[in-house]
């Protein structure tokens, strides 16, 4: 595959982070004795902030890898380590074949120059 379908997979995470928040204020405008509003709007905000996120966040990092840059120029802090495993698994399907052997090297050489995540 080609990084241009990585491209477009971080626009349609956006736009459905985007379409979630919308139905979340939709769901907040309905009146609170409805029955399985509050259940509806935590499962919403649950899947934008952990599942959709996340997905983002990884699909970032491997775009980011995939044009060169530099693990710390893309995240100066962050709270968690990425899910590596995920980064390297979108490098492998979107990126051409040189990038996947190289990759370990990128992340070795970013563990070396930076503390990791949970360590900052």
């Amino acid at each position: 595959m080609s990084i241009i379908f990585l491209k477009v997979k971080v626009k349609s995470l956006a736009a459905e982070a985007r379409i979630i928040r919308r139905e979340e204020q939709r769901c907040k405008a309905r009146p609170a004795d409805k029955p399985g509003r509050t259940e509806l709007l935590l499962q919403l905000k649950a899947h934008r902030r952990d599942t959709v996120r996340r997905e983002a966040r990884h699909s970032l990092l491997a775009m980011g890898y995939l044009r060169g840059r530099a693990y710390r120029a893309m995240e100066r802090t962050c709270r968690q380590d990425p899910s590596w495993s995920e980064v390297e698994r979108m490098v492998q399907k979107y990126g051409p074949p040189a990038h996947n052997a190289s990759f370990k090297d990128w992340r070795k050489n970013e563990q070396k120059e930076s503390l990791s995540c949970s360590a900052a």
